[in-house]
């Protein structure tokens, strides 16, 4: 965009962070499962809001496409003494090799990469790495909220950090065919020689596509998985609901009656 600038490597993890906007009515469902599991696959980790939290309870593996994001949350894991295997590259081209307990899909990440080609082949992704008995948890939202929660533009979010001030902005949504796209408008601010100075950074445009627990479910059973679960968190004042599906192999045995509750409670 003219005028715009990328963002520099340590700005993307600041903006990424900010973008996050500090989300975490979800962390105690995904705590409890990965304190049941020996293993866990994060899709989509980004800086680690939510892997951080996991990396004490379970053999922590996480993935995400932006190589920046994965480093600063390896950086930030080693920081508290927890230990996390990074997963550098595309969620829905992941060949692994192995199986994993527990795979979560926070939210956005299957409705964010694609129309229902890439959500199907992060499906196929999770249904080859899930072990027997495992359990995956794929969270969505409802785009209609997302379209009407987010009708105007959010306050302006900021943090000071390395002598500069670094401002992001969710602006009003706007709707699109099957979907809704959501931008966020960026900007660097800092004092040179006394005097303000600022420079626009290019927005971050995302689209999330309309996915319903029913079209998840049904995509989901062409690769091999099958949703017995479904939990809605109806969210709060300051974030948006979440639909959390949650997936086991077709034709696999269940873990026993003592292995807890089937996803988030």
């Amino acid at each position: 965009m003219p005028g715009h600038t990328p963002p520099r490597r340590t700005e993307s993890i600041v903006f990424h962070d900010l973008q996050q906007g500090g989300r975490t009515e979800d962390l105690p469902s995904y705590c409890e499962l990965a304190g049941r599991a020996g293993s866990t696959l994060e899709l989509g980790a980004g800086t680690g809001r939510v892997a951080l939290e996991l990396a004490g309870l379970t053999d922590l593996w996480a993935n995400d496409l932006d190589d920046p994001l994965l480093e600063e949350l390896v950086r930030r894991a080693e920081a508290r003494g927890l230990s996390v295997t990074p997963v550098p590259g595309d969620a829905t081209k992941l060949d692994l090799g192995r199986s994993f307990d527990l795979i979560i899909a926070p939210i956005g990440l299957a409705q964010t990469i694609g129309g229902r080609r890439e959500r199907q082949a992060l499906l196929r992704v999770i249904a080859r790495h899930l072990a027997v008995s495992g359990l995956a948890v794929v969270a969505i939202v409802d785009v209609d909220e997302v379209l009407r929660e987010c009708a105007t533009p959010a306050p302006r979010q900021r943090l000071r950090a390395r002598g500069r001030t670094f401002v992001c902005q969710q602006l009003a949504v706007t709707e699109t065919e099957g979907g809704a796209q959501v931008t966020w408008k960026r900007s660097v601010h800092r004092r040179r020689a006394g005097r303000p100075t600022s420079r626009p950074i290019a927005p971050v445009v995302l689209t999330y596509h309309r996915v319903s627990p029913e079209d998840l479910a049904a995509d989901a059973r062409a690769c091999g998985l099958h949703a017995p679960h479904v939990h809605h968190d109806p969210g709060d004042a300051t974030s948006l609901g979440s639909t959390y599906c949650v997936l086991r192999p077709i034709g696999k045995p269940r873990p026993s009656a003592d292995a807890g509750p089937d996803g988030p409670t």
